[in-house]
């Protein structure tokens, strides 16, 4: 194969619906349902399959974290974000990237270093406008996906994957966002999931299904999220959330509060599948930027013909940019990409409050049970 330093492709609204139907955007989401399917009832703390290669990334990872202390911070005159410092990691990290990536990956990949470094050094964020959102994090899924296209990981990596090397990529942004002070990247603020990360809630809630301890609105009190964050990447993000916000946690993180709500982690891991693809994957300010080449083809896939496009995955259409809902009518008992009703078990749940003004009928106890669902109280304070 000849490898091509990837260019970007999404240059208007337009480009968006042979992005959806791209041989890349089909690969990217079977490599993430693959990754997710590998951490389902999995602890983060739980023992996986972690061979030198993996173990050998974590490391290479670890030594961005040595940069980021050794950054002395640059004096800031009534800035709210973006300390300049940043600009010295990002300076270095282009130098010495295929470098960094030549010390952990077979001498079989150096010719794919061309494709590959540049989904790297855009993983830790734009040194322009020192921000970082999910469309940096999506570039470091797109980087392991290359790597997996070029067989240097398995399909029995996949949990180490997710729970070690992504796991130490979060912690190393997190060090960059909370020294450098990144601006959220196109953030949506009280719309958005969080601020700057996605991919650990879709693959933390995946962990967490089977818990009968800790129900989606667990995470609603702090002690609980400190006491199980070591054991999902769902928690441990809400708890980097409550560590960095103030106030009422209705108020800063909307979105969130109202998930907690569903009533199993099932239905919570498959309604971020959704609000994925409609908040990042078809949003043009995110897709814009993707990059593609030869491992990450834009090309159209050959089966696109005869598929069947479901109601979650209408493509949004390009016309007065958004004037039309990419998805269907929100209908009582749903927020978004989340469908459900609540089993009238939920009423010895202790998250009400008749301060909140709550959204729609989310929070409606129905009088009928559910029929096929049971919804257990949430964990008493320990």
């Amino acid at each position: 194969m000849a490898y091509i330093k990837p260019e970007k492709q999404i240059k208007n609204v337009f480009d968006l619906n042979p992005w959806y139907f791209s041989k890349a955007y089909k690969d990217y989401m079977d490599f993430l349902h693959a990754l997710n399917q590998s951490v389902k009832g999995v602890k983060t703390t739980d023992d996986v399959k972690c061979n030198i290669l993996c173990m050998n990334f974590v490391e290479m990872l670890g030594n961005l974290d040595v940069w980021i202390d050794e950054i002395p911070l640059e004096a800031v005159e009534e800035q709210r974000f973006g300390n300049k410092a940043y600009r010295k990691f990002y300076e270095k990290l282009e130098k010495e990237a295929e470098g960094l990536l030549k010390t952990v990956l077979p001498e079989t990949s150096y010719e794919a270093m061309v494709e590959i470094v540049p989904y790297f050094v855009e993983s830790f964020g734009n040194a322009t406008r020192i921000d970082y959102g999910s469309g940096h994090e999506a570039n470091f899924l797109i980087f392991l996906f290359c790597l997996k296209k070029l067989d240097i990981f398995k399909d029995e990596d996949d949990a180490a994957i997710v729970l070690r090397i992504f796991n130490k990529y979060l912690r190393v942004c997190r060090h960059l966002q909370t020294k450098f002070k990144m601006e959220p990247a196109g953030s949506r603020g009280v719309h958005a999931l969080d601020d700057f990360q996605f991919a650990p809630f879709i693959f933390g809630s995946a962990q967490l299904i089977g818990q009968r301890s800790l129900v989606p609105d667990s995470y609603l009190k702090s002690n609980i999220v400190d006491l199980h964050a070591h054991q999902s990447l769902f928690l441990e993000a809400v708890q980097f959330i409550n560590q960095t916000k103030t106030g009422p946690f209705h108020e800063h993180s909307n979105q969130l509060w109202n998930i907690s709500a569903v009533p199993n982690w099932n239905k919570v891991n498959e309604g971020m599948f959704k609000m994925y693809q409609g908040e990042v994957l078809k949003k043009f300010p995110v897709v814009q930027h993707f990059m593609f080449g030869s491992l990450v083809s834009f090309e159209k896939r050959e089966s696109v013909d005869g598929e069947e496009t479901t109601e979650h995955e209408t493509v949004p259409q390009a016309t007065s940019f958004m004037t039309k809902a990419p998805f269907a009518p929100r209908q009582p008992g749903q927020h978004g990409m989340f469908a459900f009703q609540i089993p009238s078990v939920a009423k010895v749940s202790t998250v009400h409050s008749s301060n909140v003004v709550e959204s729609g009928s989310l929070r409606r106890i129905h009088d009928e049970p559910h029929p096929e669902e049971h919804c257990p109280p949430p964990m008493l304070d320990p």
